[in-house]
């Protein structure tokens, strides 16, 4: 990228950066994407303060996105705070639907846009689940998993189970090496409104959001090689590998403290680039 800033009237650009054309969407979108870039952030920085916190000796945990979700529920006011973390995440969901189906995102027809498409279209199955857990908190349900783990063991038990899961571990690694090149790349700078950025917020706009993808990178190829393991050996106890386990993983290396909280840094500045998302994100309403 050039080092240079330069601003057009037209089209606005920073250092080689310029706002890319997006499909038009309907004004109802807006507000759902921009809730929920807020409630997954808001996720992704309380796991990433607990495993700061365990860092530097302050308390703190291991934890994953459920995890999370039950600390927001333990806070002053946490029913209302876990429902409104559902309502977020659940938008987030349709949002990443309507990017699969609207093609929001102006990711085309060809094998390279569809392949994005339905990774949209999982990830929001992945976000209506916490969602609807967060909503269960929220109403006193308790949000039991039990039914999860046993389909997880069923699925471990079989031949082509494993293979689903062997499948699922190579694509978790390949979005994981996608993650990182995104963060290289740093493309998601054409998703701002840069015009109305000050130089400031621009600057933390990329440097929170090359240090977060990169940070959820190293943790999704973790978690990769977890269910990848699982697909070859099985588990003792039927589960398969998450977000604590990619972080416990980390803490138990050596100089583990040291690497834990720097995950936990960028695992927070992950959640940055999410808010900043909410606040500036270009969406081409309708109007």
């Amino acid at each position: 990228m050039s080092a240079s800033s330069s601003h057009s009237s037209s089209t606005p650009s920073w250092h080689g950066f310029k706002a890319r054309e997006l499909p038009e969407v309907p004004a109802w979108v807006e507000p759902l994407g921009r809730a929920g870039h807020v409630a997954k952030g808001v996720v992704y920085f309380i796991i990433g303060f607990l495993a700061f916190k365990l860092a530097i000796g302050a308390g703190g945990e291991i934890s994953g996105s459920r995890e999370a979700i039950r600390e927001i529920g333990q806070q002053p006011f946490g029913q209302v705070l876990l429902g409104l973390t559902a309502i977020g995440l659940i938008g987030y969901t349709v949002w990443r639907w309507v990017q699969a189906a609207k093609d929001t995102e102006g990711e085309g027809g060809e094998a390279k846009g569809i392949f994005k498409r339905i990774g949209y279209a999982i990830s929001g199955i992945a976000y209506l689940s916490l969602g609807l857990y967060a909503g269960s908190l929220a109403l006193g349900m308790g949000g039991s998993s039990g039914s999860g783990d046993s389909a997880a063991s069923s699925l471990l038990d079989s031949v082509w189970g494993r293979v689903l899961l062997g499948i699922a571990a190579v694509i978790t690694i390949g979005v994981a090496l996608y993650f990182i090149y995104k963060a290289y790349q740093a493309k998601f700078m054409t998703k701002y409104k840069i015009g109305e950025m000050s130089e400031g917020a621009r600057k933390a706009a990329l440097n929170a959001g090359r240090i977060g993808l990169s940070t959820r990178g190293v943790a999704f190829a973790i978690i990769g090689g977890f269910i990848l393991m699982s697909a070859i050996r099985g588990t003792s106890d039927g589960e398969i590998a998450g977000m604590s386990d990619a972080l416990a993983a980390i803490a138990a290396q050596t100089y583990g403290k040291v690497l834990i909280g720097i995950t936990g840094f960028g695992l927070m500045c992950y959640a940055v680039h999410m808010f900043l998302m909410a606040r500036y994100r270009r969406f081409n309403v309708t109007s």
